[in-house]
């Protein structure tokens, strides 16, 4: 059982608790008798979970109403030899934290005591567990507010992108208090083995709601079974619609047909082997089964990281399907080049060749040269010094979904500088992505049409979405960490004017703002996409769904 209380509103915020696994039993007898307006005793006899005695377990007793106001304020007392230690305390109500370490595993239980003015001792058995945590994520104004939990000495400061941790907590009832204590908002959560529960505070016109996740759907290693394909293929939406990957193939004129291709299943991490000085693809590798003619559904046969020695040109009518496994793909990226009906599904970029921050950096994943119908689902881009993906060079009916970009300046480029190619007729898709850590912006667009929904931007310093150079760009229910979540141009004048040169069409609306902003005014000059899907609510439960299932899976 779950009760909210609203003690203060506090506008936009978002609480995520993720409860480990544990156990916890606190027994001991309730009845108390005699008792004076002086101090009372509290005496605690504390037991590991096997019930031996805890000696030189840790023990703290606090008001159950206390708040820290710095980390690691009161000091804790310790068991004797036999577990037991006590307390001279006035009558209140009080809550008491045990911790133990043994044989470097820790383990700790939180107990809650009441004196009345009858009380003149207290006499109560602990037994230690397995620990917990709760997770956060704050959405507030320009800062974001201290997390404490009443009755307990924890005081935490989210980071830059709202993002905290309580750790060490046992299984019990927390009353998580977010604010200062004059201006809060609170919530009382009863932890359960297992439990993961979102506390949505974003809207302050109604109480907390709590709301018990949903299982996230686990993937298969399809093995040869074309129906795992076949409901792959459901999933898909946005403009990549009609992407059949290794189930159909594209004509000269673009045109997806239905074809049942092969399957090629990759056996080895190797890329190129060396045969009398020469270089030749391995035999069972990844660039092997990419780069086949006709349709070909590519599986792996084992984990592990596949380092590309080059940039691996795929060829049309592909699914690359790292479901079930923990693929990563290292070194020189995919590279299309007029090959598609392309599907990239479950799939880790990571680490790549070249270092450096300049523009020889391969993408990790490079969508140009007048590609289409591109899928790239549930992957995840990361440690990539510019940018992580691009769609580019007169490339259109793209959908990225459910990925991450984190760890570089920018995650998806979607297209490029006036000066370098203009093209108007490129569209993008991207629903359930997240984005974290990046350096300069979420999205730069400029050209063509983009229509972003259900996205999160957690961590991005210059901007989540820059939309310049006559892109078209509808922003709608997403959620935007960032200070500035969205731009309308990409230079500014001397004077600090937009340079009108440079400037995009945007229309926004329903997003939701922690660290600033607003939905800009526009109609992105009438577009709207002319395909339908459903669009969530942005608030908290989408926020940290996008932050947990985002991703390989």
């Amino acid at each position: 059982m779950i009760n909210n209380r609203l003690s203060v509103a506090h506008p936009r915020i978002l609480l995520l608790t993720s409860v480990c696994a544990f156990l916890f039993v606190a027994c001991g007898d309730d009845k108390v008798a005699g008792g004076t307006e002086a101090e009372s005793t509290i005496a605690l006899f504390i037991q590991t979970a096997d019930g031996t005695p805890a000696s030189a377990a840790r023990v703290r007793i606090l008001p159950n109403d206390y708040l820290s106001s710095g980390p690691a304020e009161k000091a804790w007392n310790e068991t004797n030899e036999d577990g037991h230690v006590s307390f001279e305390v006035r009558k209140g109500r009080y809550t008491i934290e045990a911790r133990n370490v043994n044989n470097s595993k820790a383990s700790g239980a939180v107990h809650s005591v009441a004196l009345d003015e009858n009380s003149d001792s207290k006499v109560d058995t602990i037994k230690l567990g397995e620990l917990s945590s709760i997770e956060g994520f704050v959405v507030l104004g320009e800062s974001a507010p201290v997390v404490r939990v009443a009755g307990l000495d924890r005081y935490v400061v989210p980071d830059s992108a709202g993002h905290f941790v309580i750790d060490s907590l046992p299984q019990g009832r927390f009353d998580v208090q977010i604010g200062e204590p004059q201006e809060v908002y609170s919530t009382t959560i009863q932890t359960d083995a297992g439990d993961t529960l979102f506390v949505d505070g974003s809207d302050t016109s109604s109480s907390i709601k709590v709301v018990k996740s949903k299982p996230s759907t686990v993937s298969k290693y399809p093995e040869s079974d074309w129906s795992a394909h076949e409901a792959l293929l459901k999933q898909l939406v946005g403009y990549a619609e009609g992407t059949l990957g290794a189930a159909g193939t594209a004509d000269r004129s673009g045109k997806i047909s239905e074809a049942k291709g092969e399957i090629c299943v990759v056996t080895t991490t190797e890329d190129y082997v060396l045969v009398k000085d020469s270089a030749m693809v391995a035999s069972g590798s990844l660039r092997e089964c990419a780069e086949k003619d006709g349709s070909v559904w590519v599986l792996f046969e084992n984990d592990g990281t596949y380092k590309l020695q080059a940039p691996l040109r795929i060829k049309s009518n592909k699914t690359i399907d790292g479901r079930g496994r923990d693929i990563r793909i290292t070194g020189m990226g995919i590279l299309t080049n007029e090959s598609s009906n392309l599907i990239f599904e479950n799939l880790t970029f990571t680490a790549p060749s070249i270092t450096a921050q300049d523009t020889t950096s391969r993408r990790a994943l490079s969508i140009h040269n007048m590609t289409h119908h591109v899928w790239v689902d549930h992957c995840l881009f990361e440690e990539y010094p510019l940018i992580e993906l691009d769609v580019k060079r007169r490339s259109y009916a793209v959908t990225v979904s459910w990925s991450r970009f984190e760890n570089a300046q920018s995650g998806i480029l979607f297209g490029l500088e006036p000066d370098i190619y203009v093209d108007s007729l490129q569209t993008l898709t991207l629903h359930h992505n997240y984005f974290a850590n990046l350096e300069l912006r979420g999205v730069p667009a400029r050209y063509g049409k983009i229509h972003v929904y259900n996205n999160f931007f957690s961590d991005v310093e210059m901007v989540g979405i820059e939309c310049s150079d006559s892109a078209l760009c509808y922003i709608e229910n997403n959620v935007f960490n960032v200070e500035k979540p969205v731009a309308d141009y990409r230079l500014e004048n001397q004077d600090g004017t937009p340079d009108v040169a440079t400037q995009g069409f945007v229309y926004m609306r329903d997003n939701l703002f922690g660290l600033g902003g607003e939905n800009l005014a526009g109609d992105a000059r009438g577009f709207k996409p002319d395909y339908r899907v459903v669009v969530e609510k942005a608030d908290a439960e989408l926020a940290v769904r996008v932050k947990n299932e985002a991703g390989p899976r």
